[in-house]
Parts: structure tokens; C-alpha cells; sequence
């Protein structure tokens, strides 16, 4: 351990450095170092301070630092499919965030915002590395390694605690993240995000279609987005009442629907496919269309796991692609996968 004149000297060169100790040895990731350790990460550290909504970070730029929070709230906001800006995680005194991003140097997929004024500890301090300054201190590396791994670990052992509990936040929180604002339907988040890891337990074969009006276009240039949403409403309404207890709906992006059906082969995916091609056309748009009669077309793909793809990222390109096909080869019908 450094000796009283080291430390003394340490403390002239950084006036923070007690205030850094103390907040460190309050946090669950540095609180099993010793004074030598710690005195290394305070060094390294660095306080700074942001006004009631500065960023922190933005989503996007490379996770280069872990945020210990001296005074004040941050909030963790993430942009949904739907350009809907949900909070995703709150932070408060002591509390610290960013490790995961910082031990894979990743990008972030969210956005740090100061919900309050506040001063935060970051480590490393800004222009420094942290694979370089590991490096140099290859003393601590191993243990501050262990010790971001066991937090982070903690975390997801709580979110998966917490999902398992069904808790009435939890649900309106995956409301947010994984239902569409507009229709009511899953959004993309949910189908790319979640259900890839249930396929395999959905049965022998599992089929997707995806479905893309052909004239949409023609009711937002004539009567405006405001009617456009409408008639998107409508169309998500009428493909919510075809399917049945397990299939899964989603409105995709923009004007592009899919439909999941789990357990269900290619020609159970046709059977139920023609019949959406075949009603959709004969759907009624003229109480959206101040009365004037409009007539929609469908383009649709099929593709199937695990015949055309084995993993749900593969099959969504599929289908995707097979539902383009559909289209350029004059909508109004299916094209299948395979």
C-alpha cells in the first residue's frame, strides 16, 4: 500500500480524490478492491457535471465508459420501430450503469439523458482507453474483469427474476417496448428480438407470411397520413380477427404486416394466406375515405422454419424477400419460399 507522503501527494495533485474514494467504495463494482486499487480507478476517474437534459451519450456512439452517479437521475431512453422515445431504465445517487457496454466496447443502443442536474464519476475519464489502461495496470484488470462480469451477470438474473413475476409495471413496460402505438399489434422489436430462441420449441415446422398492401400509397397521397393511419388500423383489425389463439401478428414497419404461425407447415401458411389475399380485397374502406369506395390488393410472402431457414433472422429475410418478389411481379398474389 502506498505510504502517508504518497497518498498525501496524490491528494495535493487531485483535490477530488476523496470524494471519488468515497463514492467508489460505495459502489457494488469497486467495493471489494483494496485502497491501492481503488486509488488507481479514482486517478483514472474523472466528475462531471450536466445540466437537466444534457446527453450523457447517444445511441449509436461506442460505449467507452462506466457512469457512477454522484448526485442526481439519469434516464436510459431507447427510440422504438414506431419513433415512439420510451425510458427503458432510471438511475439514481450511488448507482452505476454502462458496464456492459464498456467491457464489449459496443454501440449503444440507447440514449443517457440528465433527468435532473447531475454529477457523474466516469471511469476511465474521457480520452483515455479502457483496454489500454487495463493494460497498464495489470494488476487490478483480473479482479475489476470479475467484478463487471458478477455485476452484470446480477442484473440479468434480476430482469429475468422480475419478467418471471409478471409484475404490473413489467407488463405495461413490455407494452412499450413491444407493442405497436398505432395498430395495437407486436412490433418488429418483439418478432426480431424475442421469439427467435422459441421457434425451435414451436413444433416440427413454423411458417411466417408477410404481407404488404399494394396501393397503400394511393390512400395517403389522396386523403393525407392522418386517414393513412386509419386505414392501417382497419387493415391491422381485419388481419388480428383471421388468425387464431397462438399465432403471433406484428405490423413490421411502415405499411408491412407479418403474421408468425407457430406449428404450422407451408401449405397450412398458403391455406391461411389465400384467404387473407382473397378477403382483403373485398375489405371496406369507405367509412375511413369519406365514403368514396376503395379497393386493396395484398402482396404476401411465405417462408418456413426449418425448411427455407434455420434461425428466425434468416426466415424474416425470406419471407421478406418472397413478399417483394410477390409485389414487383404485379401484387394481388403469393409467392412462396422454396
Amino acid at each position: 500500500m502506498p505510504g502517508p507522503a504518497q497518498i498525501q501527494m496524490t491528494v495535493m495533485n487531485d483535490p477530488n480524490l476523496p470524494s471519488k474514494l468515497e463514492l467508489l467504495k460505495g459502489g457494488t463494482l469497486f467495493s471489494t478492491l483494496g485502497e491501492k486499487e481503488l486509488e488507481v480507478v479514482a486517478r483514472n476517474s474523472e466528475f462531471y457535471s450536466f445540466k437537466r437534459d444534457d446527453i450523457i451519450f447517444h445511441a449509436g456512439s461506442y460505449g467507452a465508459g462506466l457512469y457512477l452517479i454522484r448526485n442526481g437521475e439519469v434516464v436510459i431512453n431507447k427510440l422504438r420501430d414506431d419513433n415512439e422515445t420510451v425510458v427503458i431504465a432510471r438511475f439514481i445517487h450511488g448507482e452505476s450503469f454502462g458496464e456492459l457496454d464498456l467491457l464489449e466496447n459496443r454501440l449503444m443502443t440507447a440514449t443517457a439523458r440528465a433527468a435532473t442536474d447531475t454529477t457523474l464519476l466516469i471511469f476511465p475519464r474521457r480520452g483515455m482507453n479502457f483496454q489500454d489502461l487495463l493494460s497498464r495496470h495489470s494488476t487490478i484488470s483480473s479482479r475489476l474483469l470479475h467484478e463487471l462480469l458478477t455485476v452484470i451477470a446480477g442484473r440479468i438474473r434480476n430482469t429475468n427474476r422480475l419478467i418471471s413475476e409478471k409484475s404490473p409495471w413489467v407488463e405495461d413496460l413490455k407494452k412499450l417496448l413491444y407493442y405497436d402505438k398505432l395498430t395495437g399489434l407486436f412490433n418488429r422489436t418483439f418478432l426480431e428480438e424475442e421469439l427467435d430462441s422459441q421457434l425451435p420449441g414451436y413444433g416440427a415446422s413454423t411458417s411466417l407470411i408477410m404481407i404488404k398492401p399494394d396501393n397503400f400509397k394511393a390512400i395517403n397521397d389522396t386523403w393525407g397520413h392522418d386517414i393513412g393511419d386509419k386505414a392501417l388500423r382497419h387493415m391491422a383489425s381485419f388481419i388480428k380477427s383471421r388468425v387464431r389463439g397462438p399465432d403471433i401478428p406484428v405490423r413490421y414497419r411502415g405499411d408491412e404486416f407479418a403474421v408468425l404461425l407457430p406449428g404450422n407447415g407451408m401449405k397450412d401458411a398458403v391455406a391461411f394466406s389465400e384467404d387473407v389475399r382473397n378477403l382483403f380485397s373485398r375489405l371496406r374502406f369507405d367509412h375511413i375515405t369519406e365514403g368514396e369506395s376503395v379497393s386493396v390488393t395484398v402482396s404476401i410472402g411465405i417462408a418456413s422454419y426449418p425448411d427455407h431457414a434455420g434461425n428466425l433472422r434468416d426466415l424474416i429475410r425470406a419471407c421478406f424477400n418472397k413478399m417483394f418478389e410477390a409485389r414487383e411481379n404485379g401484387g394481388d398474389r403469393i409467392a412462396c419460399a422454396g
